[in-house]
């Protein structure tokens, strides 16, 4: 017996230390410790940093452009930055997959559902049905706009009538179920009332906000040690976790229970009940298509549609409130093309170039989505000279790109000129990726998009937004989290005359 556990505590000894040595062509980076490897590392520059994307930085101003890290018994962490090595990245193919670690399985029912964190096959599929299907209720067409300008105006309203009250302390909440609202309506067929409080929306959508506020992109120490999951389930977490999953995947069952009772065979209201008819017609046992993805990609659609449009809005706001030189020029640029009364219109966008050079410098500095979501090495590969396994994770460092000094000249500075041309006119910037590249860009880019212009042309039509007091000076950089969301402050919202 004792031989027995002396043979495999070498055994153990050896892996551990084959595995804390790195190969010549393995990307540089802190040398780390055995079995934890470069988890205190990161730590370290987190706690400086306050932040992981500033982490991620301060690595690659060390170490160059790919960095290699080792956190626990998970595969490796690779981190990309600056935008050659992103580009490259994220145009690959072979890096297209999404890593298999515990949570994010685990997210999903113990198995990879969804269009989010999912690849191959099934990404291909459920991708395909996806937009096919949102196309088809009006993804991105006149009837979509309609949507979101009937939520805007509402939302405007709203603001206004709390505006009466004093400064508003939960705009980011309020404006949060405005924005499900046109994407909702496409999943679900149904509508959430602005003017009428619905508990049960509000604990999904503070679910979710909790479960993006205690995670970030590296997967924590559930995908590090997942063992300690059922050693120490309270203190890293699971427990907790758990609970937050079940409270949503509820949520979305007893929505497609109701579809299910409601629904007439042949007519098509929603994409929820496109899914279910297209779930009888996959009967095969090796469909893709059945209730679990559904809740998977319904989930995915939810999460990805709310968090990062409404943080966008978010940081606009607290931006202009925070300069008012630059709000007052957004005010004069739609007093000057809509005036007072006539609603903003995807087709006045172009006779706007101050309100996009806005909207591009706020996505540019305040970096909702600071990194790609980790992408995952299908086979064997190099990358600017370096070994990247199959299974390695990859994330490309999109602040990196969005704060190069040698591009933009003065990164940290607040400046929607530098959108704008000689002429006046808006001018893209190939620069800037808050939507990602390549195969794995966001799937709701242009909803995100029309989301964005139409509230924020709404919102500054109709109030000058002014810091209260209670914030005079807020912290740009935000709250950290799976994304970065808007500091939490207080607003004016001044009605313009």
């Amino acid at each position: 017996m004792w031989f027995a556990i002396l043979c495999l505590a070498i055994g153990l000894t050896i892996k551990i230390l084959h595995d804390w040595r790195r190969s010549s062509k393995f990307p540089p980076g802190p040398r780390g410790l055995p079995l934890v490897g470069n988890i205190f590392d990161v730590k370290r520059l987190v706690d400086e940093t306050t932040f992981y994307s500033h982490a991620w930085c301060r690595l690659a101003d060390t170490y160059g452009p790919i960095v290699g890290l080792k956190l626990g018994t998970a595969e490796p962490l690779i981190i990309v930055s600056g935008r050659d090595a992103v580009v490259e990245m994220m145009s690959r193919p072979e890096f297209d997959g999404r890593p298999n670690g515990f949570l994010f399985k685990h997210r999903t029912g113990g198995e990879r559902r969804g269009v989010m964190f999912t690849d191959g096959d099934i990404w291909r599929d459920q991708r395909r049905f996806v937009l096919r299907t949102l196309k088809e209720f009006g993804f991105g067409k006149m009837a979509m706009e309609d949507i979101i300008l009937n939520d805007a105006v509402s939302l405007t309203s709203i603001i206004e009538s709390l505006a009466k009250s004093g400064p508003i302390t939960n705009l980011h909440n309020i404006t949060s179920i405005a924005v499900l609202n046109s994407l909702w309506t496409l999943i679900a067929g149904s509508r959430f009332d602005l003017n009428k409080e619905n508990p049960k929306l509000r604990e999904i959508l503070s679910v979710l906000n909790d479960l993006i506020r205690n995670s970030n992109v590296t997967g924590g120490i559930l995908t590090h040690f997942p063992l300690l999951r059922y050693i120490i389930p309270n203190f890293t977490g699971f427990t907790v976790l758990n609970q937050r999953l079940a409270r949503m995947s509820q949520f979305f069952r007893s929505e497609i229970a109701r579809h299910k009772q409601t629904r007439m065979h042949g007519e098509f209201r929603d994409f929820i009940d496109v899914y279910l008819a297209e779930m009888e017609q996959s009967s095969s046992i090796i469909s893709c298509f059945d209730e679990e993805q559904l809740i998977s990609v319904v989930k995915d659609l939810f999460s990805a549609g709310v968090e990062t449009t409404n943080n966008t809005i978010g940081f606009i706001i607290t931006h202009l409130a925070v300069r008012q030189d630059v709000q007052k020029k957004v005010h004069e640029e739609i007093e000057r093309v809509l005036g007072k009364e006539v609603l903003p219109r995807i087709a006045y966008k172009n006779r706007l170039p101050y309100l996009n050079a806005t909207i591009a410098e706020v996505l540019r500095l305040a970096n909702v989505g600071p990194t790609s979501i980790p992408h995952r090495a299908m086979t064997d590969a190099t990358l600017l000279g370096y070994e990247i396994k199959k299974n390695y994770t990859l994330l490309a460092n999109l602040k990196s790109v969005h704060m190069d000094e040698k591009h933009w000249g003065d990164p940290k500075e607040f400046r929607p000129e530098r959108f704008i041309n000689d002429r006046g006119e808006y001018v893209e910037d190939p620069w800037l990726m808050s939507f990602g590249l390549g195969r794995r860009k966001c799937l709701g880019e242009i909803l995100a998009k029309n989301s964005v212009f139409l509230f924020t042309a709404c919102l500054l039509q109709k109030f000058q937004f002014t810091l209260s007091p209670e914030h005079p000076d807020p912290i740009l950089d935000g709250v950290e989290g799976f994304t970065i969301a808007p500091p939490d402050i207080c607003v004016n919202a001044i009605k313009r005359n």
